[in-house]
């Protein structure tokens, strides 16, 4: 028997591990910076030339057993944790570890030559080509400085004055620590300086948001120190707090029952530990807000000096991981608001940050955060469940801070509200006497004047109300389109179904008959034919009935809600429709009891679909979340107060899911559903119904059972 091993050709591995494994030159160039902080330099410098780069550190440099043993080594690292127990050690957590970086030189240049200088030992030089490489010592250069000197020819790409400046952005991106300092030669005037680490607000954003996640109590801390609305702005907001706000949230319960994680509870627990700690600050301003923008929603800057935007970067320690670094939206920030296009401005859509609104830094840990791995080309991350959980854990910190700004904007807003058309008695005048030769003093002149300036500020004014209300129902028709067309799908096989309606009701009674007459249901119900249940046809019957029923039940309710006389508007009884209401759900549902508490002599200006729309929403989600009660109890209490109804709608079921309890609210928020397979529309509806009518949700609570506290209005 005979060991083999494989052998590879030297110019096989620098094109595969160099030229073709580095996507760019900036991200080879980047990889021999590591390898300078790695040994633990003080000062790089890298100087460029129409034939060479020369790459010079004051590092600790190699001697010729690390040449031999590591550097021509594919694959193996000397490089752990950080340099613990050497005198060299200044606490860095070493940058490599696949022993695969020191092929960003072939992508580079095609001839290099390498000399270093480690203390103590004889100064080495080592020269390739790629297809042979030559180690010699340098016995008669033994003052040459501590260090590695590098050279590279033959380049692969020219550098220009613009792809060095460019090389001084990436880099000042791509680096998050300042114990090396890293020069470029030529410079053009620029440094290499690293990004975030002097951030300053109302220079380079507006709002900071500040995440750390601790694995051990399994909870995301979160707080957002934010300068983006001025004084005047508390005026409206006197609950909020426009400059602070923190909390935290409990991951397993926010992440509990999500099908984007495919694990059990328990899987999920001993994922979340196993992520380790980490943290992120991100940085939050607006691109470029109009004139108008600023004045309505009394933001304290039109411009920043120096806004940031260079993404969200993803560092491991001291340098960002290839293909996170703020150009990927790795984050999946504009897929996020795709799928939730609503302004912040909108009453009831969830407004989402795009990712051209946000920059900043998450980072983590080699040995923290160990399941989060390299990939074998060190340019990205394995995409496996630890990364996705990862990357949700963080979306949710972006959500808190989501609905915090966008529950100002709301508030603002409401300033904005279209006023009453302005008295224009000038003009009205003139238009009177229009055919009449009209002579007007000094003071009517400017009279007139004024009204007409009022005029053009209300035309513009109702002109901005018009888009806006636009931009709100193209949101809204979006997701209601969707839901009608499933509807509309499932009425027309309910039309179908009709003619055969009564069939379906009577034909179990009918065979059950049948069978009795012909004397074969005696025998049927007899042990011997009822042992096997897929053979019981009595059985079988019955669960067909069971089912017919259900049939019935949706042929009926599809067929009724959507009869036309439904949408209009007229004055009904309060009291009628909830009855009916109640029959229909405590006829097809065993477990419901309903009880009313409304005054029969109650008649409201309104349409049917408004109470269908709005509590078969609220009885489906409280028979849903307690299906596994034998019974659930069901409170409706109604009163007429001026123009508005007054309502309390309460189930005796388990409550609010523990992720809502302390934010009942984010339940009215589209998508927000913590049921498997559950859309999150239902109480989105809900809401969106309540504020059509001119009414609002009072206050909601879900420790002891279900509360909710509504208005319905006339507006329709």
């Amino acid at each position: 028997m005979e060991r083999l091993k494989y052998i590879v050709e030297d110019s096989t591995i620098a094109e595969l591990l160099g030229v073709q494994n580095f996507t760019n030159k900036e991200s080879a160039i980047l990889e021999l910076v590591k390898n300078a902080y790695d040994a633990q330099a003080n000062n790089v410098s890298i100087t460029f030339s129409d034939r060479s780069i020369v790459i010079i550190d004051d590092g600790i440099g190699m001697s010729k057993s690390t040449i031999c043993e590591n550097w021509m080594h594919v694959g193996k690292s000397d490089k752990g944790y950080s340099l613990s127990g050497t005198e060299d050690n200044d606490g860095r957590v070493l940058a490599g570890s696949k022993g695969v970086g020191r092929f960003a030189l072939a992508r580079l240049g095609a001839s290099v030559n390498v000399y270093s200088a480690k203390k103590g030992e004889i100064p080495v030089k080592w020269t390739t080509n790629w297809s042979e490489s030559i180690l010699d010592d340098l016995t008669n250069e033994e003052n040459l400085p501590l260090g590695t000197r590098i050279e590279i020819s033959a380049l692969r790409d020219r550098w220009t004055e613009k792809s060095i400046k460019n090389l001084i952005n990436y880099l000042s991106i791509t680096c998050n620590d300042d114990r090396m300092q890293i020069k470029i030669y030529p410079n053009f005037g620029k440094g290499v300086s690293y990004i975030f680490k002097k951030p300053q607000i109302g220079k380079n954003f507006v709002t900071q948001i500040g995440l750390f996640y601790d694995a051990s109590e399994l909870k995301l801390y979160y707080t957002i120190k934010s300068d983006e609305f001025s004084n005047l702005a508390k005026n409206y907001c006197r609950s909020l707090d426009l400059q602070y706000f923190s909390n935290d949230v409990s991951i397993l319960e926010e992440l509990a029952g999500n099908t984007e994680i495919d694990s059990s509870d328990g899987e999920l627990y001993s994922m979340l530990k196993e992520l380790g700690n980490f943290s992120a600050e991100l940085y939050f301003s607006l691109k470029t807000p109009t004139k108008q923008d600023v004045e309505r929603f009394c933001y304290n800057y039109s411009a920043l000096p120096d806004r940031y935007d260079e993404g969200v970067v993803l560092y491991r320690n001291a340098f960002s991981i290839a293909s996170f670094d703020g150009e990927k939206d790795w984050l999946g920030l504009n897929q996020r608001s795709r799928k939730s296009p609503a302004a912040a401005t909108h009453p009831t859509g969830a407004w989402r940050v795009r990712a051209n609104q946000l920059s900043g830094k998450v980072e983590i840990d080699k040995k923290e955060n160990y399941q989060l791995r390299d990939l074998a080309n060190r340019q990205g991350l394995e995409e496996n469940e630890y990364f996705k959980l990862f990357v949700k854990i963080i979306t949710i910190g972006i959500a808190a801070f989501e609905r915090y700004r966008q529950a100002i904007i709301r508030s603002i807003d409401k300033k904005n509200a279209p006023k009453p058309s302005p008295t224009t008695p000038m003009i009205d005048q003139i238009l009177r006497g229009r055919n009449k030769e009209i002579h007007l003093t000094s003071n009517e002149t400017k009279a007139l004047a004024q009204e007409i300036s009022v005029v053009k500020a209300e035309s513009k004014s109702f002109q901005d109300e018009k888009e806006s209300t636009e931009k709100k129902y193209r949101y809204d028709v979006r997701i209601l389109n969707v839901l009608a067309t499933t509807g509309l799908k499932a009425s027309s096989i309910a039309h179908e179904l009709k003619n055969d309606r009564n069939s379906v009701s009577v034909n179990y009674q009918y065979i059950v008959d049948a069978l009795k007459e012909y004397g074969f249901w005696e025998d049927l119900c007899s042990q011997e034919y009822t042992e096997y249940s897929y053979k019981n046809v009595p059985q079988l019957l019955s669960r067909n009935k069971a089912i017919n029923q259900k049939i019935v039940a949706f042929m009926d309710t599809m067929l009724d809600e959507i009869e036309k006389k439904k949408f209009s508007p007229r004055s009904l009884s309060v009291n009628s429709i909830m009855e009916n209401i109640k029959a229909n759900w405590m006829r097809d549902y065993a477990s419901l009891l309903i009880n009313l508490n409304v005054d029969e002599s109650v008649y409201f200006e309104t349409s049917e679909d408004i109470f269908t729309a709005i509590f078969d929403n609220l009885i489906l989600n409280s028979w849903q979340q307690n299906k596994a009660s034998s019974q659930i109890v069901i409170n409706i209490s109604i009163h007429k107060v001026g123009s508005l109804l007054k309502i309390v709608y309460e189930d005796s079921g388990v409550g609010l899911p523990p992720k809502y309890i302390n934010d009942p609210m984010r339940i009215l928020e589209v998508h927000e559903s913590s049921r498997e397979n559950g859309h999150g529309l239902g109480m989105w509806i809900v809401h969106n119904t309540i504020r059509m009518t001119g009414g609002d949700v009072i206050s909601i609570d879900g420790h002891n059972g279900f509360h909710f506290n509504f208005e319905l209005g006339e507006k329709l």
